[in-house]
């Protein structure tokens, strides 16, 4: 039987669907994963066929005729389009959530749920086809080689003892005050290094050189390789919380607008609430319901620092 995963979400989410990979690379004898482009360097070590999906219409109709040859597929995404190319491509078992657009369009609907890990929530997926795996097959995994360790270690002159901080999100809802980070920076006993993407260069200058400021100048295997190495990753809810979990590095979840009853909290680390009468708020906020930004700043640096005294390990 062969095995489609589909997750063309953002890379966070990804990373956590590989827990799906670990399970079923073990059962079935081919496995694909669709995904958005940046999957061809996150999944390196997986021995599976991996299928970058730019989307657009006519990315869509070749996605369709180079994904009918599979038996099954499992969809964590729950867009319209997903479901309409899966229902197109006549794979025979299409697998999606309830709570997905045009749901009617699967052969098997499974309950979507809050108030569980994203890894549980996707495990449900399995179901219909038979598999209920343990919690230890759903760890998410991702693969780092030595020489890419070696590699960033020597570009970005690193210590042998840093911490990473990644305080931007593509959801400015979802990031703790920059302040908050910048006195961070100059309170905890670690050299930091500081990660983000280009379109957040500018303001990660607040940092000055106190900081290893490597935003906007790693590729994707460069960040796994630096957060590899890293002893905690402190971010706000955002991709390197699963990036680090995935590839065994303890990581604290300062939240804002979000919240971890939504799921996507560190499985190896801990996490910060704010403490208002609006949260949570939304899985991906777009504005304040109440206009005070008061989740950006609630929770102190002091707090934060307590809780990092007990992750990170010498």
């Amino acid at each position: 039987m062969k095995v489609l995963i589909w997750q063309t979400a953002f890379l966070g989410d990804v990373v956590l669907a590989t827990s799906l990979l670990h399970v079923l690379e073990r059962r079935f004898p081919k496995v694909g994963f669709v995904g958005r482009p940046f999957i061809v360097e996150l999944l390196k070590g997986y021995n599976v066929e991996l299928i970058p999906f730019n989307k657009g219409f006519l990315e869509s109709l070749r996605i369709i005729n180079q994904i009918k040859h599979y038996d099954a597929v499992v969809s964590v995404h729950r867009s319209m389009r997903t479901a309409l190319i899966l229902y197109l491509s006549r794979i025979p078992v299409r697998i999606g959530f309830d709570k997905s657009e045009l749901s009617i369009l699967y052969t098997h609907r499974v309950p979507h749920r809050w108030g569980m890990h994203e890894i549980e929530r996707n495990a449900e997926l399995l179901k219909p086809l038979g598999i209920v795996p343990g919690r230890d097959e759903l760890y998410p995994k991702l693969f780092v080689d030595e020489s890419e360790v070696r590699e960033v270690k020597d570009k970005f002159k690193l210590p042998e003892d840093y911490v990473v901080f990644s305080p931007f999100s593509n959801f400015p809802l979802k990031e703790w005050h920059i302040q908050h980070w910048l006195r961070l920076s100059r309170s905890i006993d670690r050299k930091v290094v500081v990660v983000g993407t280009k379109r957040d260069e500018e303001r990660a200058k607040v940092f000055g050189d106190y900081v290893i400021n490597l935003v906007g100048k790693t590729s994707l295997r460069e960040l796994m390789a630096v957060i590899s190495q890293a002893k905690l990753v402190l971010s706000c809810d955002s991709s390197p919380v699963h990036i680090a979990n995935a590839l065994g590095v303890p990581a604290l979840t300062i939240y804002t607008a979000t919240s971890p009853i939504y799921g996507f909290y560190p499985l190896k680390g801990a996490y910060l609430t704010p403490s208002v009468e609006c949260s949570p708020c939304s899985p991906n906020p777009k504005r304040c319901k109440i206009r005070t930004y008061e989740c950006l700043s609630s929770i102190s640096v002091e707090k934060v620092l307590s809780v990092c005294q007990t992750l990170i390990t010498d």
